[in-house]
């Protein structure tokens, strides 16, 4: 059936648009050379790189054969304008780039250009695009701090016990070198009215897996290290007529490692468990990829306990700063653990993943470019993904409750207080 849809492609490619050159050709991310020396140039150039190389070509309803047709006319009268003497500003390129590319499906790419013939009267020679920040500042409920969301939530954190009855309170941050950026945990444990207990976790990022492995002795590790032993040694020793539930804070989470679900989902299951599938561009037409691979999740035993054999509620918060692993990790942990339930807003939706993989051969999807040599780098998935059968690029998780934030200004405990009241009724 994969073949019988190529064939189908390839007709429909052959006799679309006003070009004379092949719709796709070989990817050339990793050449070093100058690849054009025109505006049109550069535009054909990145064209046909992503219509080789973007892995999301079965759910994003761009018309590419549209967008040369319609732009290539306009790049190539910039072209006239630069051989007539004058200046081609980054405004009208970034108008341009925007229009043909801006609304993209995947919402981690980012494409960076360099103007070609710089203006002198411009302070910036590139352009910028990120597709998804484009789509999420059209939603309804979008804050425009969303730059500033992991100090608002630390802010928020930092004058907990002032808003909630807290048995114990503790929060470090921590570098971690194999990130390269400054992460932040925080560990609360609630106690209820009535006694019982509520383990909470704030992660700005999806670095357990680096932080609880490390051997740098780094202090802000350590002291990550021991929040995140805090939150799961409390989820597996506190008994079970004391432990109310359990709360993940992703809001503000920027992704990281997918192999931190060992901890998230591993701790609490008995047996093997499918949480997602992959594919990948294995060829050059737009709908020739890989077959799905599924992703398993196994059995953990340091801090294992069967949270849906004793029915505990296991909820995550999440929000419109939720993205990548950061909202990966609900998704999975609600196809998979039956008392989860997740709170908040609609997540980013960049859910592809980026990772190179050595053992399979990735010579047609994925970043591609340099901007010192090439006048552009491109970031784009690596991967499709897929869970639950549903493949939720550019839209993400939608919750189980939505409660949205009222304001910019750490607002962030109507999502927290419907999150301990939901444990509290369940």
């Amino acid at each position: 059936m994969k073949k019988y849809i190529l064939v189908l492609t390839l007709i429909a490619l052959v006799f679309s648009g006003c070009r004379k050159e092949a719709d796709y050709h070989p990817y050339i991310g990793e050449n070093g050379a100058l690849a054009y020396d025109s505006y049109a140039g550069q535009f054909e150039y990145l064209w046909k790189c992503i219509s080789t190389g973007y892995v999301f070509w079965d759910v994003d309803n761009t018309d590419w054969d549209a967008v040369y047709n319609q732009y290539m006319p306009q790049f190539k009268a910039l072209d006239e304008k630069h051989a007539a003497g004058q200046d081609v500003t980054i405004a009208e390129l970034d108008a341009l780039y925007q229009g043909a590319l801006g609304g993209m499906t995947d919402h981690h790419m980012t494409i960076v250009l360099r103007n070609i013939f710089p203006s002198a009267n411009d302070i910036n020679s590139f352009v910028i695009v990120r597709p998804g920040a484009n789509e999420v500042a059209q939603r309804d409920y979008y804050i425009e701090s969303i730059g500033e969301e992991q100090i608002n939530m630390f802010a928020f954190l930092g004058n907990i016990e002032s808003q909630y009855n807290i048995a114990v309170h503790e929060s470090a941050t921590a570098f971690v070198d194999e990130i390269g950026a400054t992460i932040i945990y925080h560990y609360c444990l609630f106690t209820l009215p009535d006694g019982r207990k509520i383990p909470y976790l704030w992660q700005s990022a999806a670095a357990m897996t680096p932080i609880m492995r490390s051997t740098n002795g780094d202090k802000g590790v350590r002291e990550a290290a021991a929040l995140i032993k805090h939150w799961l040694t409390a989820i597996k020793e506190t008994p079970r007529n004391q432990l109310a539930g359990i709360i993940l804070d992703n809001r503000a989470n920027s992704g990281g490692y997918q192999d931190d679900l060992d901890y998230l989902i591993g701790s609490f299951i008995n047996e093997k468990k499918e949480i997602l599938r992959t594919r990948y561009k294995e060829g050059p037409g737009r709908l020739e990829h890989s077959v799905w691979t599924p992703y398993y999740i196994y059995p953990q035993s340091q801090y294992h306990r069967d949270i849906t054999a004793e029915n505990i509620p296991y909820v995550i918060i999440c929000d419109i700063n939720s993205i990548s692993m950061g909202e990966i990790e609900p998704m999975t942990i609600k196809a998979v653990l039956p008392t989860s339930y997740v709170i908040g807003e609609r997540t980013y939706g960049a859910t592809g993943p980026l990772q190179p993989v050595a053992s399979i051969n990735l010579n047609y999807g994925g970043p591609f470019g340099n901007y010192n040599t090439m006048n552009h780098y491109i970031y784009t998935s690596t991967f499709e993904a897929q869970v639950g059968g549903k493949v939720l690029e550019g839209i993400g998780l939608i919750p189980d409750q939505l409660v949205l934030r009222k304001n910019h200004n750490g607002d962030f405990k109507p999502q927290l207080d419907a999150a301990i009241q939901y444990i509290q009724m369940h």
